[in-house]
């Protein structure tokens, strides 16, 4: 046992070591286009009927390409992969490529069966299944009020739907950043719906990264970047459920209006994060969020190769490891930031949509 001690020790050192070097790659943009998985296509052979639990499997021995991120999206029109730059406290995306333009058409039927699903979830009517972004252990008070938050939010990207108004992104994401003192936070305890809690300077310096993150996501969706913003994270290391307190502080510091926002009470890591953001843009009917962090570790942990594939924990490996399926895809979108990324929830993107560029398992 101590020998085990030891080298986990040993193991969480070289990983702080490495952290704080700053050991992450963006990926530069190939000369050409290339090909297979780099281009969101599936290699040849892939089984797609394995994919989701067996992803090493469908992907086939010599089809290491498909087992990692990286990809190109900037470099394929149907990508729908739209820049945002950033100008200080500004945000403004480019302009959307023909026929990216989301949320998806009037016709598409996912958006309301998804609200009715919450709205019976809100209404405590027994589910077969839960939504993995509501799946996990919550008081009945909670699930109910986050059920009710997305049945509000989706209802509001119906009436778009209805009104004819597009944006560059499917939603908006992002995800919470948990510390024990958040058990000291004045909205310890809110839930979505609720009426906003003062805040003071102390208590938005202990929810610290938070603020940040909810601003910029704020930010973006003043900037039309989508319709929604989706916040993520659950009560993982205090009993302050961080998606509350990301749309607390959406909602009432900056400006994001309530049924604006869907939210994850359930993520217990970044992956999970993305796994649960995956699995509202496929409510939504959509094929891509745009995600924005701090410019921190997060920020490194989401770039195409970081220092935590060679201790065996970045999001692919954790991935394989837990779900047996890999996640979709993403790219860094953000110019003036290094935080913001385009993601979708379909490893194969550029695949025709009613066939590998429909594959996704987050849901």
């Amino acid at each position: 046992m101590e020998a085990v001690a030891r080298a986990v020790s040993a193991a969480v050192a070289v990983a702080c070591a490495l952290a704080s070097a700053g050991c992450y790659r963006h990926a530069e943009v190939p000369p050409v286009p290339p090909e297979g998985p780099l281009a969101g296509k599936a290699p040849p052979g892939f089984n797609a009927s394995l994919a989701c639990g067996s992803w090493a499997d469908a992907a086939g021995p010599d089809s290491d390409a498909a087992l990692r991120h990286a990809s190109f999206p900037e470099m394929f029109p149907a990508a729908c992969f739209v820049p945002v730059r950033y100008d200080g406290e500004r945000a403004r995306p480019d302009p959307v490529p023909p026929g990216a333009a989301t949320p998806p058409p009037p016709s598409h039927p996912t958006l309301a069966a998804e609200r009715a699903r919450y709205e019976r979830i809100a209404a405590g009517t027994p589910e077969e299944r839960l939504p993995p972004e509501l799946a996990c252990e919550l008081p009945q008070r909670a699930r109910a009020a986050a059920a009710r938050q997305n049945a509000r939010a989706l209802a509001r990207v119906e009436a778009d739907l209805a009104e004819g108004v597009l944006y560059s992104y499917s939603a908006i994401a992002t995800f919470g950043f948990g510390h024990r003192d958040h058990a000291s936070s004045a909205v310890l305890g809110y839930l979505p719906g609720g009426a906003c809690r003062p805040q003071s300077k102390e208590d938005l310096d202990v929810l610290s990264l938070n603020v940040t993150r909810a601003g910029r996501a704020a930010m973006a969706h003043a900037a039309r970047v989508a319709p929604v913003v989706i916040v993520s994270g659950g009560a993982v290391h205090s009993p302050l459920v961080e998606a509350f307190a990301l749309a607390h502080l959406a909602r009432c510091r900056f400006g994001v209006p309530e049924d604006r926002i869907l939210v994850d009470p359930c993520a217990d890591h970044t992956h999970t994060n993305l796994k649960h953001t995956a699995s509202l843009v496929l409510a939504l009917g959509g094929r891509a969020a745009y995600v924005v962090t701090d410019d921190g570790l997060q920020a490194e942990y989401l770039e195409e190769d970081t220092f935590w594939r060679a201790i065996g924990g970045d999001l692919d490996q954790r991935s394989l490891r837990d779900w047996g399926y890999l996640l979709g895809s993403w790219r860094r979108a953000s110019t003036g930031i290094r935080a913001g990324f385009w993601f979708t929830p379909f490893r194969f993107w550029a695949e025709p949509a009613a066939g590998l560029g429909s594959l996704a398992c987050a849901r």
